[in-house]
């Protein structure tokens, strides 16, 4: 199913096949098909400049690319369809500018459409690269190369589309058109990111676009364009690190983040002012320059779109490779009438660049605290009674129980589109799964009330089991399905007043009544929880109970102040929380212990001594 993202099924249908082949699916299987697809981009990329400017110039494209793998996103290796799509894309530009027959024309308009099937962003290269053919070679294959792209793309909508009812064209086209779409992004913060991230992609083109294209005016306006992004950068430093500037290795202090780009850039200017317009050959075609545009714009449309990330810059790093590639040649070497002067300032600006982009690879490479956490989440998952709703990490759910069901981009994306997943809530309400696992700055509509927060995941450091790239989350809830059966916290003291009765419990005072309230509250466990509401003043005590655990886990909820919970060791209070929330809603709190207190006994505390506070009180569990 194609549901999880608003991208065409290509990806996934492919890895269906292969499963169904015999390879078995896994991340193994989807992640070597997509190192397969960047292994064919990288060597695309190295042929492309190999036959237009040499061997050295082919290495020097697919190095670029190669050393952009984090800029990227590392998005070259992941279970996601870019890295098939970029090799696809770029076979069809190559067979586009290599096979000049008509049924070259045919041949790549066949691949944009398998293109489009895989990502929809291919639609921005199919004018782009009809109007390069038509400039070389005339409208014939320009429009048989639109015309194979544009009705195979159509026919397979169309037939999609038939056999699902309509919900394709909602996935693919609707579903897009849902997101924002953010103008200061492509107008100024795109290119502003694009400057100080891999400003080689920019400059490098600019420095032989005013040789290839000696109309002043249009490089004095983009050199003016981008002076102000850098500006603007250097005059907000104080920014709050950005997903896409994390990686730099000199983004601390931040003024480190000014250097490259002014480096390059006036290692670039120097050898301008040393080669006027005029005095060097150009020898790159206008076809590559028109593919650079493509893939500066559809990257841009891609920054620009509500949820992005920096794979949006794969496209630009491509066919910008190529094109720095070749404008290298071009700077560089010029011919026996027209030697460049300084032409080692370019090779000394990409080395500039190079340095720039270096990172640990251990950035990506999961650690021990990572693998010790894994297996602690996986263990505590053992101990659910059903099948796991897991919609931020869908696979673990398909490897657990061997069922797959959307993804949580499949839930934001349709609750943006003011709809809901069909027939989630009420699966929900009929508790079709033990639990629910949600990951940090998500949320699962209508879990709360047939499920209850049963956990907040505790983690030994602050990276332990987090994304290493996109969404930078880990699980961070569990919430179990509600069973309102009694559980005790230790011999003969009741851990979720499901009893009836105050089983182990002593009151003080008449704030906590004569036995568990039966009021629903948002969030509670079960039917029953301790309720301390109204003018009453009181105490609600346990039995002595051994510490089973690193920490106390409990359900609290309430208003006002002077209300909480105590845990003492004799008469010392070891722990304490006082409640200082104003919410109705009961959400799971956790309470530190002592080292020394493990497998001691204890007593717990609920205490009301605010005439105008309330306190709600269920679930309390030990935990790490």
């Amino acid at each position: 199913d194609f549901v999880p993202f608003f991208y065409t099924p290509g990806y996934p249908a492919l890895l269906a096949l292969l499963a169904k082949l015999g390879f078995g699916l896994s991340f193994g299987l989807a992640r070597g098909v997509s190192i397969l697809g960047t292994a064919i981009t990288l060597g695309l990329l190295f042929r492309i400049g190999q036959r237009e400017a040499g061997w050295r110039y082919g290495a020097l494209a697919a190095g670029i690319y190669a050393a952009l793998f984090r800029t990227n996103g590392a998005f070259y290796d992941l279970a996601r369809p870019d890295a098939v799509f970029m090799a696809i894309l770029v076979g069809a530009v190559y067979v586009a500018r290599y096979r000049p027959s008509l049924w070259g024309a045919a041949a790549a308009g066949a691949l944009f459409a398998l293109g489009f099937f895989t990502k929809q962003t291919v639609s921005v290269f199919v004018p782009a690269t009809a109007l390069a053919l038509f400039l070389e070679r005339g409208w014939r294959p320009a429009a048989l190369l639109t015309g194979v792209a544009v009705g195979l793309s159509a026919a397979g909508i169309w037939a999609l589309n038939r056999a699902h009812d309509g919900w394709f064209w909602t996935y693919i086209f609707q579903g897009h058109q849902g997101h924002l779409f953010y103008w200061k992004n492509i107008l100024m913060e795109y290119w502003r990111d694009v400057l100080f991230l891999a400003p080689a992609l920019l400059l490098v083109p600019l420095l032989w676009f005013g040789h290839r294209v000696p109309v002043r005016i249009l490089s004095i306006l983009l050199a003016a364009h981008w002076t102000y992004a850098f500006v603007f950068r250097a005059r907000t430093l104080d920014y709050v690190p950005h997903m896409y500037y994390r990686e730099l290795w000199y983004e601390a202090p931040r003024w480190q983040i000014l250097v490259p780009p002014a480096l390059i850039a006036v290692l670039l200017a120097a050898h301008r002012w040393r080669n006027p317009v005029g005095r060097l050959t150009i020898r790159t075609q206008p076809f590559w320059l028109l593919m650079f545009v493509a893939g500066a714009g559809a990257s841009g449309l891609n920054h620009s779109t509500q949820w992005a990330y920096s794979n949006c810059f794969m496209l630009l790093s491509a066919f910008g490779a190529i094109l720095i590639a070749l404008a290298s040649r071009d700077l560089m070497e010029g011919t026996s009438a027209s030697r460049p002067r300084w032409g080692a300032l370019v090779p000394a600006a990409l080395l500039v660049q190079f340095v720039a982009w270096a990172y640990s690879p251990a950035v990506q490479t999961p650690d021990d605290g990572d693998r010790q956490a894994l297996a602690r989440l996986h263990a505590r998952l053992a101990q659910v009674d059903g099948k796991v709703f897991f919609p931020a990490h869908p696979f673990t759910a398909y490897q657990r129980d061997g069922v797959v069901h959307v993804h949580q981009m499949g839930i934001q994306d349709v609750a943006f589109m003011k709809g809901g997943v069909k027939d989630l809530a009420p699966r929900l309400r009929q508790g079709e799964w033990g639990a629910v696992v949600v990951d940090e700055q998500n949320r699962v509509p209508g879990v709360m009330g047939p499920y209850y927060l049963a956990e907040r995941l505790h983690y030994p450091t602050a990276q332990a089991l987090r994304t290493r790239t996109g969404f930078l989350v880990r699980p961070a809830e569990l919430w179990v399905r509600q069973d309102p059966a009694p559980r005790p916290l230790g011999p003969g003291v009741s851990a979720n007043f499901e009893d009836g009765a105050w089983v182990g419990w002593r009151t003080e005072g008449a704030a906590f009544g004569a036995s568990p309230s039966k009021a629903r509250r948002h969030g509670m466990q079960g039917h029953a929880l301790a309720q301390a509401q109204g003018p009453a003043q009181g105490r609600l005590i346990s039995d002595p109970v051994p510490a089973e655990g690193a920490a106390l886990s409990l359900l609290v909820g309430g208003r006002g102040g002077r209300t909480g919970l105590r845990v003492r060791q004799g008469d010392a209070v070891i722990a304490q929380w006082p409640h200082r929330s104003h919410r109705g809603d009961l959400t799971r709190v956790r309470l530190a212990l002592p080292a020394a207190a493990m497998g001691q006994p204890v007593t717990l505390e609920l205490y009301d001594d605010d005439p105008k506070g309330d306190l709600w009180v269920d679930d309390l569990r030990w935990t790490d």
